[in-house]
């Protein structure tokens, strides 16, 4: 079966909340353009019109929406682009749907819509309140806590199914046992964890926000998590950590599922509002952008120069990584990772997780 998978940003940078640390207001921040607005109907018809076009043989097609807030778009847009990707899907493709969103204006009609089209849903919680209202603020700066929280009692009604995506912050960082208590307590099963990203102007040596991470203190977090997330497994309580999740799948010798895991790039497909084509979330910047729908059909943005200049520019690996002995595991990390991996001169945070977890990681591969 062939897989094609394509993100899409509806509301282009838009967002109804203030986060802090987010990394695409970063990301927009460094573009001629910051936003695109809405996408429109006609961007949604060229959109599927290319896709359905590119992918010839029965296969299965990801939809994938992100932000800033994708739900900002409104409930009637999803509901066109699914009807018209039924209506397009003549060759009997097999279509997935889903969405990362803050949660705050989900509500019974895109609860409806998400049940009836089958989405996972992404919720953005960056675990209790004492973590995430730090944070994850609105338009007046008030916690948005509450809010998530309301957002994951209306899929769990409608049994929608949902991860929470976290970002690990300084204070986060500090208290792992604190944030996975909350995770258990609320019977969370499927989380993503990802480290606090400074900006794309950091200098090494720039003073650091309130939020931002060192490296010994990602892989400190990293460890001391491993440790309660172990311990848990072998009392036969598994919660699934992606990061964790797909260091085994590498171990048993199947690939990742996640983008950058073992430190190579795969073009991530990103469509901004506008119907113009990115290779990459982290890097929905001018110089690479890839063409646009309206204008080019998929085939001939891959052959883009925009392609050419994200291929070309590589972040070197850390110089840890010549005699690495778990570099199969991470292949120098995701280049935008990489960066951080490297601030530390003769130090690896993912290095030293790896090393002080590795006995461990091959047991459970080898059991499950």
């Amino acid at each position: 079966m062939n897989f094609f998978t394509m993100l899409i940003k509806p509301a282009s940078s838009l967002c109804n909340l203030k986060c802090k640390y987010c990394f695409y207001d970063d990301v927009s921040n460094h573009r001629e353009k910051k936003s695109n607005g809405i996408m429109t109907i006609e961007t949604v018809d060229i959109l599927l019109k290319r896709v359905f076009e590119f992918v010839k043989k029965p296969s299965i097609i990801s939809f994938a929406f992100q932000g800033g807030e994708p739900t900002l778009a409104g409930v009637a847009f999803f509901t066109y682009f699914c009807k018209k990707a039924d209506e397009l899907n003549e060759d009997g493709h097999k279509i997935n749907y889903s969405i990362q969103t803050n949660g705050t204006l989900l509500d019974e009609n895109f609860c409806r819509l998400f049940q009836q089209y089958k989405f996972l849903v992404g919720i953005s919680q960056d675990g209790p309140r004492e973590f995430h209202d730090l944070n994850r603020m609105d338009a007046n700066l008030h916690g948005t806590f509450d809010k998530t929280n309301q957002a994951i009692k209306l899929l769990k009604k409608y049994k929608i199914e949902y991860n929470i995506l976290s970002v690990i912050t300084k204070q986060m960082a500090r208290k792992p046992a604190t944030l996975f208590k909350y995770f258990k307590k609320t019977n969370t099963k499927y989380i993503q964890l990802i480290p606090c990203l400074k900006s794309l102007d950091y200098i090494q040596g720039d003073n650091l926000n309130q939020y931002d991470l060192t490296v010994y203190e990602y892989a400190q977090f990293l460890k001391d998590i491993f440790k309660i997330w172990y311990s848990e497994l072998k009392n036969n309580n598994y919660i699934s950590i992606r990061q964790f999740d797909n260091i085994i799948l590498m171990l048993k010798g199947q690939p990742p599922e996640q983008c950058g895991s073992n430190g190579r790039c795969s073009l991530q497909r990103v469509v901004e509002s506008d119907g113009s084509l990115y290779p990459c979330d982290f890097y929905v910047l001018d110089d690479y952008r890839m063409g646009n729908l309206h204008t080019n059909t998929i085939q001939e943005m891959y052959d883009s120069e925009g392609v050419k200049a994200f291929m070309e520019n590589v972040i070197p690996e850390s110089t840890l990584c010549k005699t690495c002995k778990v570099y199969q595991l991470c292949g120098g990390g995701c280049k935008r990772y990489r960066s951080f991996y490297s601030e530390e001169e003769g130090y690896c945070p993912y290095q030293d997780f790896l090393y002080d977890t590795y006995s461990q990681l091959i047991e459970i591969a080898a059991r499950i």
